[in-house]
């Protein structure tokens, strides 16, 4: 493996690539390239309402990453402003966005300094980015909002073990943590808020697993007490599996947290320290999801050769829709049917017309479980899904990784010449040469 290093560059624009080229010493038969990518440069400054610089003040470049389960935003790069409010973000190219934190007392002003997220989050539920390219400098002005703050005092009654996550989540759509300072004893804390009207959520660990709590209080130029947060157990959506009758029986059939099951929000920008659901044993070692009330989405992986064929909750076809948890709504199962009756699909891919190693992506267009496989074929530039479920699908394969929402039919439009459509049957083993 040849890895170079050299400073202000990278070795590839996206992050999950690997550090290195792997070559077979008894393959060169010329010069070797090896390709370095200059940083892109996200640059700024961060001043008050009334013009005055913000320093010390966190700034986050969050890149925007989809993999085979779902997008996500990735931290790649962090600092905190100088002495006059300039920050400077060395990022590789891509799709990112800026965010500030909460900063309840800042050095530079006796008022909290309010997070900031740039772009912002798009009212249709789009996801909005900033683009940036190789070598490239995008500058920012970024003027925060500002307050004086009041101290919130909260009562956490029934709550559990250990110390709550509180956060708050304002009027004007912003979500930020806050700390929660004890107050004497008992379940009492202090948050310090400046005016405004927020909707305060808390979760801590139950003697009968994960609670939650949410109050909605307005804070208006003084201090504010008597806040109240009961606490609840968060639902309890247990999991029941069944073998398709289909199945051949001279296979062990896959425990259920080998399936890769989750369950993930699909509230806009939800991944902002929403991570998806997994199973957890319970204490009759049945397995069940821990979920708040409420959109969600199913997904889930193989597990060698079984996949999961359907699931079910309620009237719900969790492979072509989401569904709601309710409040309260645990004791209702989620049914998942898995099949070991596999196809596969072999291939070949190739660059400029000779065989070459690239990432192969295989998107379904029939009800998944999955919204994309992916693979890397090998020096020879051959690949092999060894056990698809039956379904049709779309193949395509690029030279380095392509992170773009496969669950968007329309993100392979620009590269229809290159698109293989494939039909997997049971027992199949369908072939596919990728360019």
């Amino acid at each position: 493996t040849l890895q170079v290093i050299k400073p202000g560059y990278y070795f590839s624009t996206d992050p999950a690539e690997g550090g290195g080229e792997s070559v077979q010493l008894s393959r060169v038969t010329g010069p070797l390239q090896l390709r370095l990518y200059p940083e892109a440069l996200l640059t700024g400054t961060l001043t008050a309402p009334d013009g005055g610089p913000l320093p010390n003040i966190p700034v986050s470049a969050m890149r925007s990453v989809f993999d085979d389960d779902d997008h996500r935003w990735m931290p790649v790069a962090q600092t905190f402003t100088d002495a006059h409010g300039r920050f400077r973000l060395p990022v590789p190219a891509g799709d990112y966005r800026l965010e500030t934190r909460y900063v309840a007392r800042s050095i530079a002003t006796p008022e909290a300094v309010l997070p900031l997220l740039l772009p912002e989050e798009g009212s249709s539920g789009g996801l909005s980015v900033i683009r940036i390219h190789s070598g490239e400098e995008q500058h920012f002005d970024l003027r925060p909002a500002t307050g004086r703050t009041h101290s919130v005092t909260v009562a956490l009654e029934d709550s559990g073990v250990g110390f709550p996550r509180v956060n708050v989540h304002s009027s004007n759509g912003s979500a930020f943590p806050v700390n929660a300072v004890r107050n004497g004893g008992g379940g009492s804390y202090i948050l310090d808020l400046p005016s405004g009207s927020y909707t305060l959520t808390a979760s801590m660990n139950g003697p009968e697993g994960l609670q939650e709590a949410e109050s909605s209080i307005t804070v208006a130029d003084r201090d504010v007490s008597g806040v109240v947060m009961r606490f609840a157990p968060v639902p309890l959506l247990p999991v029941e599996m069944v073998v398709d009758p289909g199945a051949t029986s001279d296979h062990a059939k896959p425990e259920l947290q080998q399936l890769g099951l989750t369950l993930k929000s699909t509230r806009t920008d939800s991944d902002r320290g929403d991570f998806p659901a997994r199973l957890s044993m319970q204490r009759d070692r049945s397995f069940a999801f821990t979920v708040s009330p409420g959109s969600y989405r199913f997904d889930a992986g193989n597990n060698g050769e079984w996949y999961v064929k359907s699931a079910t909750y309620g009237d719900a076809d969790l492979l072509t829709q989401s569904f709601v948890v309710a409040p309260g709504a645990g004791g209702m199962p989620i049914r998942v049917t898995v099949s070991n009756q596999t196809g596969s699909l072999l291939g070949s891919t190739a660059l400029n017309g000779d065989a070459a190693a690239c990432w192969v992506y295989l998107v379904p267009t029939s009800p998944n479980a999955k919204a994309v496989m992916s693979t890397r074929s090998n020096s020879d530039g051959r690949f092999n899904f060894p056990y698809v479920a039956p379904g049709t699908y779309q193949a395509i394969a690029f030279e380095h990784r392509h992170s773009v929402n496969y669950r968007d039919a329309a993100v392979l439009a620009a590269y229809s010449t290159h698109v293989r459509a494939v039909s997997i049957q049971p027992g199949d083993k369908a072939t596919a040469d990728l360019s």
